[in-house]
């Protein structure tokens, strides 16, 4: 192995290459130092697989030293190149090509940038980093289509779940009012049933009570301070941030300032890509300067 991507194969790593095929095409390249001008051919491929950089993986196979194992794949000349997608082969070529046409057939079989960013979003819900992958997951809902041209509901689960998570209930429940029918799985049903949940804890007899004494003692400072990480928890956001920015329209330092400590811990925990934080990040800086 040349480095994390690029792989001499044997009979004892094939398996392995293959597999990995499930998580990103693989190049198969069956070479033989026999072959008129083959040092131009993995020239060019190693230094395409070094440009792209793990977006695919080049599995070069000495066809004079594997002999058994290149006669299992039916090769009519050499050099022969396979692309492999979920342990099959989906295209190829044979003889000697330039570079031009080499970058060609991997536009082809190679993800697009979209793609790449649903990979990545993908990524960063694995590890629970949910407002890091809501931009990126906007941004391939909208622009990576099914068959039929609509946009993807796999797409669109995987949204509503950061929504969701984010306590951004009224934009998840858009996103699943947009899957069809025929879309609608276990999982469409489940993230509606958080969705209801979500709603019922925002309208709670304790919420409510809260919101109560606040209303009867509206210059207590902690119980507006209470209320409106309350109402942040079940994702009213907008109603949090309002309460906490009009005392701080009339006093800056409200509260000795804990009144902005906490909105800038609200918009913190927001993200920067939120757009109502982004508001009242504006609204906040318009007051301060």
């Amino acid at each position: 192995m040349q480095n994390q991507f690029i792989y001499d194969v044997t009979e004892q790593n094939i398996k392995d290459i293959i597999q990995q095929s499930f998580n990103l095409p693989v190049l198969f390249y069956f070479w033989s130092p026999r072959s008129p001008n083959h040092d131009v051919m993995t020239e060019t491929l190693t230094k395409l697989a070094n440009a792209h950089h793990g977006q695919f993986i080049l599995a070069k196979m000495d066809c004079d030293e594997q002999k058994m194992l290149a006669s299992q794949f039916g090769l009519r000349a050499i050099p022969t190149v396979y692309a492999f997608q979920n342990g099959q082969p989906v295209d190829g070529f044979q003889g000697p090509q330039p570079e031009e046409a080499i970058k060609e057939f991997l536009a082809k079989i190679l993800p697009n940038e979209d793609e790449l960013k649903l990979a990545e979003a993908q990524k960063l819900l694995a590890e629970d980093k949910y407002a890091e992958a809501l931009p990126l997951l906007k941004q391939a809902w909208s622009a990576l289509h099914d068959h039929l041209g609509k946009p993807r509901s796999d797409i669109a689960l995987l949204l509503a779940k950061a929504q969701i998570t984010l306590k951004q209930l009224q934009q998840a429940k858009e996103t699943l009012a947009t899957i069809p029918l025929q879309d609608q799985d276990s999982v469409y049903q489940g993230l509606n049933a958080e969705v209801e949940l979500l709603e019922q804890a925002a309208h709670s007899p304790e919420l409510q009570q809260l919101q109560q004494q606040f209303t009867q003692h509206p210059d207590n400072i902690d119980l507006m301070i209470q209320l409106a990480s309350q109402l942040m928890q079940v994702g009213r956001h907008e109603e949090a941030l309002d309460l906490l920015f009009k005392p701080l329209t009339r006093d800056l330092n409200a509260g000795d300032g804990q009144v902005k400590k906490t909105l800038l811990d609200l918009l913190s925990a927001l993200g920067t890509n939120n757009p109502l934080a982004a508001t009242y990040r504006r609204k906040l800086y318009t007051l301060l300067y």
